[in-house]
C-alpha cells in the first residue's frame, strides 16, 4: 500500500489553542496532551508515517513546544506558522508552493486506530467512518455517498439521515487550491470551511471518493474526549 503514496507528504494541522480544554492547554498545544503515554501528535505521526516519511506540520499556538518534540522525531519535517486562525482551509492553502499534486491532510486532533480501505488510488478522497453515535457526525460532518462517489458532506449537520461521519482525514490534489480561494467565509464561524470547498468541488464536477476506515476514531475536543482516547490503543472506544 504505501507504494501507492511515493512522494506524497502529509500536512498535519496543529496551530489552533485547543480553548474547550483550558486549563489543559493553557500551557501547552493540544497535540502534545498525553494520551497512553505519548502525545497527540505523536500518536498521529506513528499512524501516518506508514504512508509517508514525508511531513509539513502547521503550527501556530505554543508553537516552539510541538515544533522542538516533532524534531527530535526521525520523520522529514517541514513547519509553516499559521498566523492568523482562519481555520482548516486557510491552513491548507498555506502548502500551495511546497505540496506537489496529491496530498494528505490530517487534523492534529484526530486519533485512530483501524485501517483505511484504499481502492481508489491516488483520486481525492475524505476519510469516512461508520458509526452509530449521531453525535460523533454532529460534531464532524454528515457524508452522503452514491455510486461510489461522495455527493454531499454538511458541517456539523443537526439532522442525520445515514451512519457516515466524515473523518479529519483528506486527501486532496492541487486542484483544491483553486476551491479554497473561490469559497467565500460561512457565516457558521466566519472563516471558510472546509466542507463548503469540498462541496463546492462535488458540485464543480470533481469525483470525491470515500475512502472507508475500519477501527476506532476519536476527535480530541473536549475533556471526556481525552478519557475515551486513552482506551482506543488497547481495547477500543465503547460508545
Amino acid at each position: 500500500m504505501k507504494d501507492s503514496f511515493d512522494n506524497i507528504k502529509c500536512i498535519i494541522l496543529c496551530a489552533g489553542k485547543g480553548s474547550r480544554l483550558i486549563p489543559q492547554t493553557l500551557n501547552i498545544p493540544k497535540s502534545m496532551l498525553i494520551i497512553d503515554n505519548k502525545p497527540i501528535i505523536e500518536h498521529i505521526i506513528n499512524y501516518w508515517k506508514r504512508f509517508t516519511n514525508d511531513f509539513i506540520f502547521i503550527v501556530g499556538y505554543k508553537k516552539k513546544i510541538l515544533i522542538d518534540f516533532i524534531k527530535k522525531l526521525p520523520i522529514n519535517a517541514e513547519f509553516i506558522e499559521q498566523k492568523e486562525l482562519k481555520g482548516i482551509a486557510h491552513a491548507i492553502l498555506l502548502t500551495k508552493d511546497i505540496v506537489s499534486d496529491n496530498f494528505i491532510v490530517v487534523l492534529g486532533d484526530c486519533i485512530c486506530n483501524g485501517e483505511f480501505n484504499f481502492s481508489w488510488g491516488k483520486d481525492q478522497s475524505l476519510g469516512v467512518w461508520k458509526t452509530e453515535n449521531e453525535d460523533d457526525i454532529k460534531r464532524s460532518y454528515s457524508v452522503e455517498i452514491k455510486d461510489n462517489k461522495i455527493v454531499k458532506v454538511i458541517e456539523k449537520p443537526k439532522e442525520i439521515i445515514n451512519n457516515l461521519c466524515g473523518m479529519g482525514y483528506y486527501f486532496f490534489s492541487r486542484k483544491v487550491f483553486d476551491y479554497i480561494k473561490k469559497t467565500k467565509s460561512s457565516a457558521l464561524r466566519g472563516e471558510i470551511e472546509i466542507t463548503d470547498v469540498i462541496q463546492m468541488m462535488i458540485d464543480g464536477g470533481e469525483r470525491i471518493r470515500p475512502v472507508f476506515f475500519n477501527g476506532d476514531y476519536i476527535n480530541v475536543t473536549y475533556e471526556g474526549d481525552l478519557e475515551k482516547a486513552k482506551n482506543i490503543f488497547s481495547y477500543g472506544i465503547k460508545k
